[in-house]
């Protein structure tokens, strides 16, 4: 047990870091990496290169997938074509309310990040009803779709790494979907059927005229998907489903069909904000790392089993993560991280693994969470408000992804 204390000591200081000073995620981690190294009784020539090997792996699987998601978010910003895509998502859906959902639950996978989608969709969604309560309320539900969708389907980060670190579904990640996209289809639906009622009445501002749904605003997600399913679909065409071939592609694709000063914009501004998440994530790489080469993983599983069904465990480092830091990321890749050490992974169906990692990075989206923060600014809501509309949730959301990962391993466990 002789890990858990420091354990315990460095996420009381990454929530206190990240809340009270506002440091970033990639001080806070490393030095978290650091901290538990010395406070565990790890030689310095131990743990050093689990923090610079855990930075390294992170950045391999991740480096690729966030750089190319947000710049190619970034050139739809630039370009103006997010405000088509919505309109577009208008045209079939209709009412303003599904339009906001669909829209976060679309734009977050392809574009690598559920705050940047967020982030690029907020000034539009917020305009699709005239009353404040009621745009208040769709920014809640874009926010939250989004993160249904980021946490739950391939290839978000999020999936990603927990299937690459744990080398779940060779060859065939993509496999994970079918059982995490109906989950999310589920979540998605009751979200907004729960909010359809409570949507005030009143008219929506007028919607922009126009034909048919422009294939050229959709090319990049097109070029992505498209990839991925003759990948998926031809066996000799596998290559094509490569998550870092089909990015890279949509990539090059956003860029060459725009002109060259949104180009230049989106490049610039693009490599910035992938750059300072990049970082980011290989803190928790570093921490990860260094965690999975101590005596941790063995640890609290001794703990859990004494009090939990061992099955639980990926369930409970997860959840905890979650709450000491808020990143999802970060939780999916030092839980995978720590998870990889242990002989859980083999016991477990893969999908039930993967279900359970996910229910944790729902759970307790709290005040460490940026996302919290962000929807606060942007809704102007009270603290209370963003916890009963965005943490409870989200936190919904993880009670029922547990039970589902329960129950695919009770029948094909």
């Amino acid at each position: 047990m002789d890990t858990l204390l420091p354990f315990a000591v460095c996420l009381v200081l990454i929530t206190l870091a990240s809340v009270r000073y506002h440091l970033p995620p990639f001080l806070t981690l490393t030095g978290a990496a650091v901290l538990f190294g010395v406070l565990s009784g790890m030689p310095v020539d131990v743990f050093m290169p689990a923090v610079t090997a855990g930075a390294g792996r992170i950045f391999a699987i991740l480096g690729i997938v966030i750089f190319a998601g947000v710049v190619i978010a970034q050139v739809l910003r630039e370009s103006g074509r997010i405000e088509d895509i919505v309109a577009d998502i208008r045209k079939v859906a209709r009412h303003p309310l599904y339009t906001a959902g669909i829209a976060g639950y679309l734009l977050s996978v392809p574009l690598m990040c559920g705050i940047t989608s967020f982030v690029i969709l907020a000034p539009i969604v917020s305009h699709l009803r005239s009353e404040r309560a009621a745009a208040t309320t769709l920014l809640f539900v874009t926010g939250v779709a989004g993160i249904i969708s980021y946490v739950l389907l391939y290839p978000s980060p999020v999936i990603h790494t927990v299937v690459t670190t744990l080398g779940l579904y060779p060859g065939e990640p993509w496999r994970v979907d079918l059982f995490t996209l109906p989950i999310s289809l589920l979540l998605l639906s009751a979200l907004l059927l729960f909010w359809r009622s409570r949507i005030p009445a009143g008219e929506a501002p007028e919607q922009r005229s126009g034909g048919g749904i422009a294939v050229r605003t959709w090319l990049p997600l097109i070029v992505l998907f498209l990839m991925l399913g003759i990948g998926f679909i031809v066996p000799p065409l596998r290559g094509l489903s490569n998550i870092y071939i089909a990015l890279l592609a949509a990539l090059f694709v956003a860029l060459i069909d725009v002109p060259a000063d949104v180009r230049e914009r989106a490049l610039a501004r693009g490599t910035k904000n992938a750059g300072i998440i990049i970082f980011d994530l290989t803190g928790a790489g570093a921490f990860g790392g260094v965690i999975a080469a101590s005596t941790f993983p063995s640890d609290v599983a001794a703990l859990v089993a004494g009090h939990l069904p061992g099955l639980l465990l990926p369930f409970v480092i997860a959840a905890l993560l979650q709450a000491a830091q808020g990143s999802r990321v970060v939780t999916a890749a030092v839980t995978a991280t720590v998870l990889s050490t242990t002989g859980l992974v083999p016991e477990l169906h893969p999908a039930a693994l993967v279900l359970m990692i996910a229910a944790g990075a729902f759970m307790f989206s709290y005040v460490s969470d940026p996302f919290f923060w962000l929807l606060k600014r942007t809704t102007g809501e009270g603290f209370e408000t963003v916890v009963r509309r965005y943490t409870l949730p989200l936190s919904i959301a993880g009670v029922v992804t547990l039970a589902a990962a329960l129950l695919v391993e009770a029948a094909l466990g």
